[in-house]
């Protein structure tokens, strides 16, 4: 049985990161298709949580901390591994990443793969030499590691143009349930398919003060709109406590913004399958699996114009440009103004490409394939250097 190793991520099941809820996805599919798959977890994350269904749990450790909680946990991740002889170590994201080198030596015999999940580099919250070691640890995912997964035609031709790397692509899936019920709204006062929703971590890069501020706008356009259909902002800060005070004095006593905290389970599914729409307006993203659930639910989408987003939704969905508020202001009073039926076939329409293009099952399939070709490639290499 092929043992496979997951690390770099906080844990699963996924609280809240799209990295979190990838590796839970992923994993869950490889133990389905036969195969042992280990995460290792870290307990201020997972908490009492139970592990996932067939996925076994390891505990790593490290420092709790915004710059040093990846990079600790990670290492010690590697060396605990040694105990399970994975035949594949892989690494989610670039931070991690930057022990690609460490990886190889500690586990000779197996072999690392390393998924690159966005360029974090760009990201507002890191400082110049963070973001110097998450520049490093894009060069060792992909020069490192024996094979290099990009979830993004984006990212696969950044790879390649500045590393050398040709990486396989395989983009993120989704998997939903409809049916949660509306209920469960009433707890914020909001009504099913009258609000715009925001589902994302509370960080710079994510755009959310432009998201309150494109709403203050329409407020002043057409405070009738503003009341009737206010922001919901569903998630929490990622050692951005800085950034979430700056949102909620910034929003102060405007009335047509709801914070809800970080939201799981039904809740969660509540507010994104009943809203009027979703947005998801990053000005930097690997490949956003909120935006690939709200299309999963149908729900038109307002996205920023980055590759990372247009090239999901292409031409179903309104794309404005990146940080511009006027212009996501203007988009969302149009959206609202469309008629039900107009707002149900993009929505539709979304839904179509997201079961098409974003299938766990397939996700799986490929990535197991991945797996097994670098595996094949190592038996090659020993056979060959055993005749020689």
């Amino acid at each position: 049985m092929m043992t496979i190793t997951m690390i770099g991520h906080k844990g699963v099941p996924s609280r809240a990161g799209g990295i979190e809820r990838h590796v839970e996805e992923l994993s869950t599919a490889l133990v389905m298709r036969g195969l042992r798959v280990i995460s290792f977890d870290r307990k201020w994350y997972v908490g009492s949580a139970e592990p996932l269904a067939g996925v076994e749990r390891r505990w790593s450790h490290g420092l709790n901390t915004k710059h040093l909680d990846a990079i600790t946990h990670t290492c010690s991740a590697i060396f605990l591994a040694r105990r399970d002889r994975p035949d594949i170590l892989h690494i989610h994201g670039v931070g991690p990443s930057l022990l690609a080198p460490l990886a190889r030596m500690v586990h000779p015999h197996a072999k690392i793969v390393a998924t690159f999940h966005c360029e974090d580099r760009k990201h507002a919250k890191w400082g110049a030499v963070a973001r110097l070691m998450l520049k490093i640890g894009e060069s060792c995912a992909c020069l490192f590691a024996h094979r290099t997964i990009t979830v993004s035609d984006q990212l696969a031709s950044y790879c390649l143009e500045t590393y050398g790397c040709q990486s396989t692509m395989i983009p993120n899936g989704v998997r939903i349930t409809r049916g949660a019920s509306p209920a469960l709204l009433q707890h914020w006062n909001l009504k099913p398919n009258s609000y715009f929703a925001m589902v994302t971590r509370l960080i710079p890069h994510k755009n959310v003060h432009i998201g309150i501020e494109a709403h203050m706008e329409l407020n002043k356009r057409r405070p009738d709109l503003a009341e009737a259909h206010p922001l919901v902002i569903v998630g929490n800060g990622a050692f951005t406590d800085e950034y979430v005070s700056e949102l909620m004095a910034f929003a102060g006593s405007y009335p047509h913004v709801v914070f809800t905290g970080e939201q799981h389970g039904e809740a969660v599914k509540s507010i994104q399958e009943h809203a009027l729409a979703h947005l998801s307006i990053s000005s930097s993203e690997g490949m956003s699996l909120s935006l690939l659930e709200a299309m999963a639910f149908a729900k038109p989408v307002i996205v920023s114009d980055i590759h990372e987003n247009s090239d999901v939704v292409e031409s179903d969905a309104i794309i404005v440009k990146t940080n511009d508020v006027m212009n996501l202001s203007h988009a969302m009073e149009f959206l609202i103004e469309m008629t039900p039926s107009e707002r149900l076939a993009m929505g539709e329409l979304l839904s179509a490409r997201a079961v098409k293009r974003h299938d766990w099952s397939a996700i799986a399939d490929e990535t197991r394939q991945v797996y097994e070709e670098v595996l094949a490639n190592a038996r090659t290499s020993r056979v060959r250097a055993m005749a020689a």
